[in-house]
């Protein structure tokens, strides 16, 4: 008993996620951010290179009540977020799974994102020509996940986006992705509408939050790629790689992602007797919202009390931000429609984000084309077990055969700044 006193205290081994610890040939850094149920650190290689690693543990997975299904949907995402390429999708390089945790290695994004930038940079809002920026990078992403991946994000928003060091956003976090036309299995559709039973779980960060970094890059060091304004009015829009009509709407949608950013149609009480499919739809709604914080430093729909959230976008009124021009007005207004129905679509957005970051001269450009009609037959659209009818909906849309922008020489040589 007295020659224990003196024995040395029993050694404690480091967990397989702590800070020096080697995963996947990096060495585990310090903590950067936290997501619902992960963290992420920083990481590095030995010759250099850093990285991000998102560190999901499975006795945080045991939380969530069924470990089998948050498993399941832990698979899911990931499946979801391999399959992804994209330049303004935030990639999976490699993933790492053991008895203790799942490790994903991704892309280090110092500047954090786009809710941190807002933050931190805006006065209140962002400078318009960085909001154009933005906004474009966010379109082509979308559209890839839309019409390329088949997949609707379902929980897109400022914290969902991150911006690495050469200022490319890459939206992120594929918890709630599904998709195009898939209908959401019954486990899943009880789960997440017993989630969602009493409201939406957070105001601001929703079921899913992102990782919020911790080390940020002021948004003046980024390099973000500059447009110099053409002395002349031409067309100065890119050609569209497609005229896409929108997709049927389904008979149900799911509830998901964060309130503020949630489509109206997504409030309505859901049909049990009916198949639950997300739509693109959703994604508009949401991608209108970030547009708006963005140009304005506030939400369209701002209220700390949800029930009352909650009828302010099912109306649908908001007030406009001032400065913006005329056609990012028409571009927040096809956006935030509340009617799903002949909300925008990504394709009719992307011909329109030009303007985004003009101010009043990006309202002005004149168009060329003459107006194309896209026609839906009635009878394949449903929304939330309303009948429509047989007659048709026709959406009018503009476009323009091509754009010329002029970019400072030294940046972005292999990125097309539409």
């Amino acid at each position: 008993m007295f020659l224990s006193g003196f024995s040395g205290s029993p050694s404690i081994l480091p967990l397989p996620d702590d800070e020096g610890e080697v995963v996947a040939g990096y060495i585990l850094g310090p903590t950067i951010g936290y997501g619902g149920f992960s963290i992420v650190r920083r990481a590095s290689s030995t010759s250099g290179g850093v990285v991000a690693v998102k560190i999901v543990r499975h006795s945080d997975l045991s939380k969530q009540g069924n470990i089998v299904r948050a498993q399941k949907r832990l698979d899911r995402e990931t499946h979801i977020w391999a399959s992804l390429n994209h330049e303004h999708i935030l990639p999976l390089f490699t993933s790492m799974h053991n008895s203790y945790a799942d490790f994903f290695v991704t892309l280090y994004c110092p500047a954090g994102s786009l809710f941190d930038i807002l933050k931190r940079e805006g006065q209140p809002a962002l400078p318009q020509d960085d909001v154009g920026l933005m906004f474009r990078q966010l379109v082509r992403g979308i559209r890839y996940l839309h019409e390329d991946a088949g997949i609707v994000h379902r929980d897109l928003k400022l914290e969902n986006v991150l911006v690495d060091e050469s200022g490319t956003c890459k939206i992120t976090d594929f918890g709630m992705a599904w998709k195009i036309g898939e209908v959401v299995e019954a486990d899943e559709e009880e789960e997440e509408d017993q989630e969602n039973a009493d409201g939406f779980v957070d105001v601001f960060h929703g079921v899913h939050r992102a990782a919020s970094v911790s080390y940020a890059t002021p948004l003046a060091k980024l390099k973000l790629p500059r447009l110099t304004r053409p002395s002349g009015r031409g067309a100065r829009h890119r050609n569209s790689t497609t005229t896409s009509m929108p997709y049927n709407l389904p008979k149900r949608v799911f509830q998901p992602g964060s309130l503020p950013y949630a489509a109206p149609e997504l409030l309505l009480p859901p049909l049990k007797s009916e198949p639950c499919s997300p739509h693109p739809a959703q994604d508009m709604w949401a991608l209108g919202v970030m547009l708006y914080a963005l140009l304005s430093g506030r939400l369209p729909f701002p209220d700390s009390f949800e029930p009352r959230l909650q009828m302010k976008i099912m109306h649908g009124v908001f007030d406009m931000p001032s400065g913006v021009g005329q056609g990012t007005e028409r571009l927040l207004q096809g956006l935030m429609d509340k009617n799903a129905v002949t909300r925008w679509t990504i394709a009719m957005v992307d011909e329109v984000a030009w303007g985004v970051g003009w101010g009043d001269e990006g309202g002005s450009i004149p168009v060329t084309d003459e107006d194309s009609t896209i026609r839906i037959p009635r009878e394949t659209i449903s929304l939330q077990g309303t009948n429509f009818g047989t007659k048709e909906v026709v959406v009018q849309t503009r476009r323009t055969r091509s754009e010329t922008f002029f970019l400072s020489s030294s940046v972005f040589n292999s990125h097309v700044c539409a």
